[in-house]
């Protein structure tokens, strides 16, 4: 039996951080000869000693016989395969690009804290116009952001500008909400968020980096994955990330505005 269909078949005897290893693997097994056991367990948001118990309930002595025993099978799959033209190599990319994706998506489950998601709702539902900021890529997810606010009626305006970010310091008033993207959670924003909530200004961050400086400086912290960081063969981006917690807050505000009527 293949390491693969083994893992596939012991998935209702791991707990749910295990699954979770277990579910990247089964989605990325291409990505495991490039990561160490510590990169697994980074990836997927779990301790070095569950992928281990991961290996050892598979028969395994530890992480290093596992991937031996996985990248063996891979390299013996691909040999029996038939030479592919560069059509039918495009048309298995497509479906393996779709997959990174959603691994991400549903690792989400598990980082996000739908209290968290409901303070930060119930403070954009409230307020009395919501500012959401981003600079270089993150911009992107900033004006999506405020897009989809206004179309639920939510005074929103996006700013890509840190000249205009600086100058609301002045302008910003309590009522007011502050939902900042970035990537990293650039330093670059921690003297405006400093201003902002002197002014009584709530500060929302959504970031791919939680242990960022900037997140002893906000209100509510929204950690989600870094899809960069889990593949060595396929540069992933950002924003569909971002875009899928922007449909979940957006969501969620839905059911809020209901109750409120």
């Amino acid at each position: 039996m293949s390491v693969l269909k083994l893992l596939e078949e012991n998935l209702s005897n791991f707990s749910r951080n295990e699954r979770r290893v277990a579910d990247f693997i089964l989605a990325h097994p291409k990505s495991i000869k490039e990561l160490s056991c510590e990169a697994v367990s980074a990836t997927c948001n779990a301790s070095r000693s569950t992928v281990l118990r991961l290996c050892q309930k598979l028969g395994y002595q530890g992480y290093s016989d596992f991937k031996v025993a996985l990248l063996s099978d891979l390299e013996n799959t691909e040999s029996a395969l038939p030479t592919t033209s560069p059509q039918d190599h495009l048309a298995q990319e497509i479906p393996h690009a779709i997959s990174y994706y959603f691994h991400e998506i549903m690792q989400m489950e598990s980082l996000l804290d739908s209290q968290i998601l409901d303070t930060a709702i119930d403070a954009i539902s409230h307020a009395n116009r919501v500012i959401t900021l981003g600079l270089l890529h993150s911009a992107v997810s900033a004006q999506q952001f405020a897009f989809r606010l206004n179309k639920f009626g939510v005074d929103a305006h996006a700013i890509s500008d840190y000249t205009i970010m600086a100058s609301y310091e002045r302008i910003l008033k309590s009522g007011d909400v502050v939902v900042i993207f970035s990537i990293s959670g650039r330093d670059t924003y921690i003297s405006l968020a400093e201003e902002y909530r002197k002014n009584r200004v709530k500060v929302i961050l959504i970031t791919m980096t939680s242990n960022c400086s900037l997140s002893n400086y906000v209100d509510t912290l929204i950690a989600i994955p870094y899809p960069a960081s889990i593949s060595g063969m396929y540069p992933m981006d950002e924003a569909p990330i971002f875009f899928m917690v922007i449909e979940m807050l957006i969501e969620s505000l839905h059911q809020k505005l209901q109750q409120l009527v």
